[in-house]
Parts: C-alpha cells; structure tokens; sequence
C-alpha cells in the first residue's frame, strides 16, 4: 500500500466510526497523528475537521517519511476492516422492469449525467 492510499483511508475511518471497527481504527488514527504532529483530537462526524486532518496528514506524509510509513502501516492494519463496511450490493430483481438507465452506486460526489438524444 502506498501512502496516497493510506491517506484516502482516512475519510474512510472518519465516516465508519459508527461502527466498532471504524470506531477502533479512528481512535488509533488520533492516536498516530496526535503523537506525531502534537495536534488535538478532531471530531469524526465534522466534515470540515476530517478535510482538515485529511489535508494535514497528506502534508505531513509527503514530508516526513516516519509518519508516512507509521500512516501506512496504520493504513495496512486496519484496511480490511474498513473496506469491507463501504462494500454495497445493488440488486434489481424479482418482477422488476426497467425502461432506460440504471445506476446502482453507494456514494456519489458530483452530479450524474445521462446522454440524451436531440
């Protein structure tokens, strides 16, 4: 795993912590970027905290090979755990008919646009 991905993960722990895995990998986040930057614990369920500690960790990773590795072995620890609970299965099954386009997705960040004829 490389850091880019150990960072990406850190939005992922922020948004599972509802969870006890999410809430364990969380915790030991604070726990590594406390001890490592000396910066106060950032409240999971704030979006602009976690973009904030996103962005610091990004920062600190790109200039400090001891907390990138640290966030990368903290990133390889508890990938599993959080992956597994983003995991969606879409189902269109039964007696179901469709006419025209089907998304199935778990989140979205932007807008989505069908091609549509003139």
């Amino acid at each position: 795993m490389d850091v880019t991905a150990a960072v990406a993960l850190v939005s992922v722990a922020a948004g599972s912590v509802a969870t006890e895995a999410g809430r364990h990998a969380w915790e030991s986040l604070v726990a590594l970027t406390r001890r490592l930057t000396g910066r106060t614990d950032p409240d999971a369920g704030d979006e602009a905290a976690v973009r904030e500690l996103v962005a610091r960790v990004d920062e600190r990773a790109s200039s400090d090979e001891e907390f990138a590795g640290e966030l990368v072995r903290w990133a390889e620890a508890h990938r599993a755990a959080l992956v597994e609970q983003q995991q969606v299965q879409n189902t269109i099954s039964g007696s179901a008919t469709v006419h025209g386009p089907v998304i199935q997705t778990h989140t979205i960040h932007g807008g989505i646009h069908f091609g549509g004829g003139s």
